[in-house]
């Protein structure tokens, strides 16, 4: 059954939709430092996920195929046809279950810092403290309920963002974003992601891709976004240097800039 979803809609009413989605665990509140540069020409819907910022966990979700329902939901309330698809981590992963799902309504898919699929345990050559896998999210479970949701908020700002970043303005305010997440809202999120494995199906993802990893990100590596590249048939791969995970508030300009550059040519 889908959720109704809390959302944002703004930028340039008259512009070609784009559908910001955040990562885990945060909330529409993570694409501000995009708004100004992607607003002058395009609508920006940003939902915040069931079980996440304001909207209500009425029912856990079991699969990433419960966001995609949600989004589609919310589309069809917004009366959108068609959307340019942005991503990031979490929002990265419901995008090509999104554009496996609902292909004609992708009008073209941004995937930033994100992986087609969580595997059991991590791989020999990544760092177990954090390469994205079903064994880091129990860890992180049992630390919520033990200490609560704090810890967790110190070890993704930890993982994040690079150490001369970690104790900025910017890297605080996601740390409340993150920090305001419930520990319910939590369980849903990993719930939905330990299911998850899309890699043999990204062929058939036909729509223009911008595949976005960021060059020190451990937590989804430039790897997992080299395999989504390589299987992707329109698919352009561009490394956003010198930041972590969550690269879109470290080096936002450069995002941005890769980003505008897509939907410029993309976006109907």
């Amino acid at each position: 059954m889908s959720a109704e979803l809390y959302y944002r809609d703004g930028g340039n009413p008259q512009g070609p939709p784009v559908l910001l989605v955040h990562a885990f665990p945060t909330s529409h509140a993570l694409w501000e430092f995009q708004l100004a540069a992607l607003g002058e020409t395009y609508r920006l819907i940003r939902p915040d996920l069931r079980g996440f910022g304001q909207s209500p966990l009425t029912i856990s979700p079991s699969s990433m195929r419960d966001f995609v329902d949600d989004l589609t939901q919310l589309l069809d309330q917004l009366e959108v046809s068609r959307v340019n698809y942005v991503g990031i981590s979490m929002g990265g992963m419901i995008g090509q279950a999104f554009a496996l799902a609902e292909p004609q309504r992708v009008q073209s898919l941004s995937l930033c810092m994100t992986t087609s699929a969580i595997p059991e345990q991590v791989p020999d050559n990544e760092d177990a403290n954090y390469f994205v896998s079903k064994a880091l999210f129990q860890r992180a479970l049992a630390t919520i309920e033990s200490n609560g949701m704090e810890p967790v908020v110190e070890m993704c700002l930890d993982r994040w963002f690079t150490p001369s970043f970690r104790n900025s303005e910017a890297a605080r305010r996601v740390g409340e974003i993150v920090r305001r997440t419930t520990p319910s809202g939590y369980r849903g999120g990993v719930a939905a992601m330990s299911a998850f494995d899309v890699t043999e199906q990204l062929v058939e993802i036909h729509c223009p891709t911008l595949v976005l990893p960021a060059e020190f990100d451990q937590g989804t590596p430039v790897s997992c976004s080299e395999i989504i590249a390589e299987r992707i048939p329109d698919a352009r791969l561009e490394v956003i240097a010198s930041a972590r995970h969550i690269a879109v508030v470290e080096q936002p300009d450069a995002c941005i800039r890769a980003l505008l550059s897509h939907l410029d040519r993309c976006a109907g």
